[in-house]
């Protein structure tokens, strides 16, 4: 029974640190867009062509993030719904921390 219990340890720090690395991933998304963005703004000052590429690629944009907030808004009530009390007091901790930041 304590293997069942150090394993499951393991793979929620292995679930942390995919989540962390997804986070910066998405951070550097983020950043790597920002900057197209502000590339084709300044590109668009000078040849108004752009106008219709940055829109789409902004609204893109923006549906792909309201996707991502759709699956974390359902993976947390997934959490709060877990049946498993001591996982349940795990994952509201995690939830809690994870809201103050």
């Amino acid at each position: 029974m304590s293997s069942k219990r150090s394993s499951g340890r393991s793979n929620e720090r292995s679930s942390g640190r995919s989540n962390e690395r997804s986070s910066g991933s998405r951070s550097n998304e983020n950043e790597d867009f920002s900057l197209r963005l502000r590339e084709l703004l300044s590109t668009n000052k000078k040849k108004k062509r752009n106008a219709a590429k940055l829109l789409d690629e902004t609204c893109n944009h923006i549906k792909k993030l309201n996707g991502e907030v759709d699956d974390l808004s359902n993976r947390i009530s997934e959490l709060l719904n877990s049946s498993e009390t001591e996982s349940s007091n795990i994952n509201a901790n995690i939830l809690r921390q994870f809201l103050q930041q």
